[in-house]
């Protein structure tokens, strides 16, 4: 498992289009893909799951990876949040 704290640069934080974005980036993935906020824990390949999380700007997530392609995977997710997930 690969445990990694990643940040959410984007002005506007995890909207709909963003959220889409990051559960079909996920999704692509056969390992689970989750991230843990305030003691809960969100499935990141539902769009449920990841618009539930309601993060802002600035807000740091503990995403966790497990799976045969986790390093691919958290890999891929890191770059997709360092990109600000395609918006300026």
């Amino acid at each position: 498992m690969i445990a990694m704290e990643l940040k959410i640069l984007n002005e506007f934080g995890i909207h709909a289009r963003v959220a889409s974005r990051i559960v079909r980036c996920a999704g692509s993935f056969a390992s689970s893909v989750c991230v843990k906020k305030e003691g809960e824990v969100f499935d990141l390949k539902t769009v449920l799951g990841v618009i539930t999380l309601n993060a802002k700007y600035g807000e740091s997530l503990t995403i966790e990876v497990e799976g045969p392609d986790e390093a691919e995977a958290a890999k891929t997710l890191e770059e997709l949040f360092a990109m600000k997930f395609g918006e300026n």
